[in-house]
């Protein structure tokens, strides 16, 4: 084999410049309405028939301000919150809907985002606090601004690898966000009312020239083809004292490669006065598997014992991330503070209160109404468990390969079992599923979006 050089001692490889282009900033506005409440959805419209002009989503973000009447609201977690429910469709063709999506983000959040990023730049745009597992108080009456980065709001926004999207459909894609009801939001309880003004959908788009935007086009002949992820969620509910749950989870897909588990009791997600998307517990979970047409995925089952290791290292497969030890997350702090002025969810003073391992917290204490404080520990879980469903093929994050397992005409079941009793009460499980999908755009043809699974 030759000797090759070190590209340190390369000096003739240098950065090239672009090709012709411009970008700028735009703000897309809701076409039905610009106040709205609880409950309500917002539609956006992307532009189309927009020649030479692509949109980045990962430089897209949902802005709005929002108010609290009646009382205070304590965010649940992060502004992501208040977005129940997130669809993308174009020309009557279904693109993406993910209910629960703010469930999933606060996991995310948990799992993905350190404290440094949520007393920081996470405090700023979304109201996240540190190593709180709330969010930062709306104060009644007073409207405050947030910015949420419009992460998993499409396939679009999660190509792989990362693809600008074309704005010259005939089509526009549309998008319906529907927005969290008062109980669900946050924790209150006097608040009668949320309202959502100067909703925007903030976007950077970049314009090629004509030269540029010819040399696209003799590339790929006007076939926009994009391999992306996306993800669906499936709830279904079990009863207290259960000590086998088989669910059926019905998803058809030709490559589902990531399944997150999520346990939320019933007692937090019925009322105003609890953190219904962040109080997540175990709820006396023993071992688990999902079984695709019989098959168990893992063959032998993901036990959870004592302090939930081998749950936390499967959910790490599943997120490609298990050797990677500068992997930020914040969802294992017990709290226990004081109610300093301008908390941000790290400069609290320690009181020596003990407060349970929020990862591990049992039924009986998780009842999700408190974040902590000098005089009461927390009482908020934080417990997830995820599934790897790819194979080595794709070694991890791979950018060329996806290698999940196709579960079209096949039936996809939840097996879990539980320690019953005491220890498992009434409780909703989400199981957010993640997979790959091909989205295509024929400027040539019918020059519509549309998307294979």
């Amino acid at each position: 084999m030759a000797d090759a050089m070190a590209e340190s001692l390369n000096y003739a490889s240098q950065k090239r410049r672009a090709v012709a282009s411009r970008s700028y900033r735009v703000k897309i506005s809701p076409v039905n309405g610009q106040n709205f409440s609880a409950g309500q959805t917002v539609n956006i419209d992307l532009p189309s028939n927009m020649a030479a002009t692509y949109v980045n989503w990962n430089q897209c973000y949902l802005k709005y301000k929002v108010t609290a009447t009646g009382g205070d609201l304590v965010l649940d977690k992060a502004a992501s919150c208040f977005i129940s429910r997130v669809q993308a469709m174009t020309a009557g063709a279904q693109l993406f809907d993910c209910p629960s999506w703010n469930v999933l983000m606060n996991v995310l959040l948990d799992t993905d985002s350190g404290p440094g990023y949520k007393a920081g730049y996470g405090n700023v745009l979304m109201g996240t606090r540190g190593s709180d597992p709330a969010g930062e108080v709306l104060a009644n009456g007073v409207a405050r601004t947030y910015c949420v980065p419009f992460a998993l709001s499409s396939p679009f926004s999660m190509s792989t690898p990362h693809r600008l999207m074309p704005l010259s459909s005939s089509a526009p894609v549309q998008f319906k966000i529907t927005m969290a009801s008062i109980q669900e939001a946050g924790f209150s309880s006097a608040v009668t009312a949320l309202t959502f003004e100067e909703v925007e959908l903030v976007c950077v788009y970049t314009e090629l020239s004509s030269a540029a935007e010819q040399q696209v086009q003799s590339m790929n002949q006007g076939q926009y083809t994009i391999l992306a992820n996306s993800w669906q969620a499936i709830s279904t509910n079990m009863d207290a004292g259960a000590t086998a749950v088989t669910a059926n989870v019905g998803i058809s897909v030709s490559s589902l490669e990531r399944v997150i588990v999520v346990h939320r009791p019933t007692k937090s997600t019925t009322i105003a006065g609890a953190f219904s998307q962040s109080n997540r517990i175990d709820n006396g979970l023993t071992e688990w598997s999902l079984l695709i047409n019989g098959e168990a995925y893992p063959q032998r089952s993901i036990k959870n014992e004592n302090s939930g290791a081998e749950i936390v290292a499967e959910y790490l497969l599943s997120d490609h991330s298990l050797v990677n030890f500068d992997k930020q997350s914040s969802f294992n702090v017990a709290i226990a503070r004081d109610g300093t002025t301008n908390y941000n969810g790290l400069d609290s003073n320690s009181v020596g209160l003990e407060a349970p391992d929020p990862f591990t917290i049992a039924f009986a204490d998780a009842n999700g109404t408190t974040a902590g404080s000098a005089s009461a520990a927390g009482d908020i879980g934080s417990f997830f468990a995820g599934l790897e469903l790819e194979t080595g093929l794709s070694d991890g994050r791979s950018q060329r390969l996806y290698s999940g397992i196709s579960t079209i005409s096949s039936t996809v079941n939840y097996r879990g079992l539980y320690a019953g009793g005491s220890e498992t009460g009434a409780c909703e499980i989400t199981f957010f599923l993640g997979y790959t999908v091909m989205l295509s755009l024929n400027s040539r043809g019918t020059n519509v979006w549309a998307i294979s699974v």
